[in-house]
Order: C-alpha cells, then sequence, then structure tokens
C-alpha cells in the first residue's frame, strides 16, 4: 500500500514540531511527537520511526537536538538566538512611529522564528515598555512608498527618483487623541533623500518645493503620501548636508544661528556630553580642573538650547563666547521675571 501524501513529509513534520514545541527549557519525547503526528497531521508512525526521524534531522539537515537520554530531547539552537530576537521585539515595541497593534502583529512575527513558549514570552515581556507610540495607521505603506520614490532601481529596473506629495499632520488643544491636518489641509510637494530615526521616532530628510531647502518631516504625521511623476530636486542641497551634524543640530539643539560655544561641566557628565556632541574633530574636549571637564563645539543657538543647558542646573555652565552667555542671561532673567510674585 503507497504511503499517503503526509506520511512521506514525516520527516518534516517532526521538525516542525521541534521548532514550534521544543527549546532549551521545554523537552519533548517520541511519545509526544507520535501524538502530534497523529492529532494534526494524520500520520500515523512508531517511535522507533521518530528516532529514526530525530537522528536524519541531525545528521543531514544539523539541527541541534540534545537528548535521547530519559526518552527526552530538546532543540538547543535555531536560526536566531532567542536573545536576539527578544532584542528586535523590544525595539518594535520601543518605535514611536509604530502602532500598538502593528507592533503586536510584528513580534508575532518574530515569534515564529522560535518555540511557542519562547514566543509568548517575547509579547509578555515587550508589552513592558512604556512608550508613547503613535495612533497613526499606514506608518509601514508611506515607508514603502517613500523608499520607492528614492529607489534608483524598482522591480529590477533602473529608475529616476522621484517627488511625493502629502499632507501633514498636527494635535490641537480641541482633541488631542487625533491629528488634524496642517495649513487647513495645504498639500506638501517634496524631493525625498533620507528616512532618519531618531528617539524612536521615524523622520523624512527632504528637499521642499515651497521652502527651496532641506527639510524633515515626522513619518507618521503624512497623510496621504503620493509619489509623483516629477523628477527629485535638490541633490546640490542634499550634498552639502553633513548628515551627522545635521541630526544633532536638528534632534538635539532646534534651529538657530550657528556658533562656537564652550560648556563647562561637571566630569560625571562627560558621556552625556559625547552623546550630544559626538567626538568628530571638530569637537573640542579638555579638563578645566579636577571636578571639571569643558567641551567647545558648534551649536545653533535657541532657546531650546538654553533649556537643554538650563536642565543640567549647576552642573554645567556656558562660559564663551561672550555673547551667548549674555543671551544665556537674558534667557534665565525672563524665565525669573514670569514667576515673580505681583
Amino acid at each position: 500500500m503507497a504511503k499517503s501524501e503526509n506520511q512521506k513529509l514525516k520527516t518534516l513534520y517532526v521538525a516542525k514540531y521541534f521548532l514550534e514545541n521544543s527549546d532549551e527549557n521545554h523537552p519533548t519525547t517520541a511519545g509526544d511527537i507520535v501524538d502530534y503526528l497523529r492529532n494534526e497531521c494524520g500520520v500515523e508512525a512508531e517511535r522507533r520511526a521518530i528516532y529514526r526521524d530525530i537522528a536524519i534531522l541531525r545528521d543531514e539537515f544539523g539541527m541541534d537536538i540534545d537528548g535521547g537520554q530519559g526518552g527526552k530531547y530538546r532543540l538547543l539552537s535555531r536560526q536566531f538566538e532567542f536573545d536576539d530576537l527578544r532584542l528586535l521585539a523590544e525595539c518594535v515595541h520601543a518605535a514611536k512611529f509604530i502602532s500598538a497593534n502593528q507592533a503586536k502583529t510584528l513580534v508575532d512575527t518574530i515569534g515564529e522564528f522560535c518555540s511557542v513558549y519562547q514566543a509568548e514570552q517575547l509579547q509578555q515581556e515587550v508589552f513592558l515598555c512604556d512608550r508613547v507610540k503613535t495612533t497613526q495607521r499606514g506608518t509601514m505603506t508611506i515607508i514603502s512608498k517613500i523608499n520607492a520614490a528614492m529607489s534608483h532601481k524598482l522591480d529590477g529596473k533602473p529608475h529616476t527618483p522621484q517627488k511625493i506629495s502629502f499632507k501633514y499632520l498636527k494635535y490641537t488643544l480641541q482633541d488631542r487623541n487625533a491629528q488634524v491636518e496642517r495649513r487647513k489641509g495645504a498639500i506638501y510637494k517634496v524631493s525625498p533623500y533620507k528616512l532618519l530615526i531618531n528617539e524612536g521616532n521615524y523622520y523624512l530628510l527632504a528637499f521642499d518645493d515651497k521652502a527651496q531647502d532641506m527639510r524633515t518631516y515626522r513619518i507618521d504625521r503624512m497623510k496621504e503620501v503620493k509619489l509623483l511623476d516629477e523628477p527629485r530636486e535638490g541633490t546640490e542641497a542634499f550634498e552639502a548636508v553633513d548628515i551627522e551634524n545635521y541630526t544633532r543640530r536638528v534632534f538635539s539643539m532646534f534651529g538657530g544661528d550657528q556658533k562656537r560655544v564652550s560648556i563647562r561641566f561637571i566630569n560625571p557628565l562627560l558621556d552625556t556630553a559625547i552623546e550630544r556632541f559626538g567626538t568628530s574633530p571638530d569637537v573640542f574636549y579638555r579638563p578645566d580642573d579636577e571636578r571639571h571637564f569643558v567641551v567647545t563645539a558648534d551649536v545653533e543657538i535657541s532657546n531650546q538650547f538654553f533649556a537643554w543647558v538650563c536642565g543640567f542646573g549647576k552642573r554645567a555652565k556656558i562660559i564663551n563666547p561672550p555673547d551667548v552667555v549674555e543671551d544665556m542671561r537674558k534667557f534665565l532673567s525672563g524665565i525669573s521675571e514670569m514667576y515673580q510674585s505681583k
């Protein structure tokens, strides 16, 4: 009597069972596999046949199946280590531009690379991440469209990068749970050049048609993104951008006139200063005394920059140039006046 089609796939079913139901902490037995084959796959098998299948999976397919003594087997390794999958899951949930529902779906997909027990653990652990996530749907579709617009090759054929259009959203005090269109629904037209991630948010760096300059836009605030049949502009403006300095300036210090500034910090804040200003040749660090150091870097002067320095209290102080020090005094004086009793 010829074997059924399922019978011919028995060894593959055994491999599938190990991948889904076994890991270093969850052993299984030949009896468990026999029951699985009968109940889930419609395959009748004896334990001796399972032992042969396990040997084949070990010797010919390289599956790291441990055990045999005591009748218990464990799958010890697979394509991805569980710690790697855990890191991927945490990154998905930490990304603000991915909605909570979409993050759960993506983590479910990641869980397909580990056992069902580990997949359940992934969902339980990552939901401990407390991040304010976007409520905007379709973010990944928007990213896909932008990548297509920027591509030099599409569907295996040469492609000229093109412009995109979209509407841009914002929150209002009247309804903080929903975003409304900026500029009364005006259409933004830009030439996309690069996608950036900062503090869990996705941004597009693009050449803006109206401003005729490079601008950044939050991906999760974009709506009705369309690819336009117009070639991308602004190549010279993009090539003039130093991405590292640009992102540090835009995301860390906000906009303003750029000046060379020296700031005195207490020594324990060295890590914070390096994370903020980097270690490029144009950033200079020097010890000031036993308890302090000074960092000198190009900074775009703005109220946001002054507020950032204020956050350190007496642990940081702008010391040069004199005009920036004076602007800091005025900034502090203006804040102080707001809190003076009348």
